[in-house]
């Protein structure tokens, strides 16, 4: 299978939104053992990237109770902790990069 067929669809409750208003903020591919990305920091506030993101973890905490048979709130628990586990080695990396 190509990475075209793999690709996700357009959602289609994007049709009933002025394409003016619409803007892919991300595509995110996971490859080997490492997330591989383009982004578009188009959000006028950083800060909203963050409810973005929450929204995104809440999503996927849902996919994993449907879709692999996962309970939900642990799902979600799984992701969150593996966002402070990633933060920790970010910060741990921007102190050595520092000294």
């Amino acid at each position: 299978m190509s990475l075209d067929e793999k690709a996700l669809a357009i959602p289609e409750q994007l049709s009933q939104v002025d394409p003016a208003q619409v803007t892919e903020l991300a595509r995110i591919w996971w490859g080997g053992t490492t997330p591989h990305m383009n982004i578009r920091p188009a959000l006028n506030e950083p800060r909203h990237m963050g409810t973005v993101l929450a929204e995104c973890a809440w999503h996927f905490s849902n996919a994993y109770a449907q879709m692999a048979g996962l309970d939900q709130k642990e799902a979600f628990k799984a992701i969150c902790d593996g966002w402070t586990e990633a933060h920790a080695r970010a910060a741990l990396t921007e102190k050595e990069v520092a000294q």
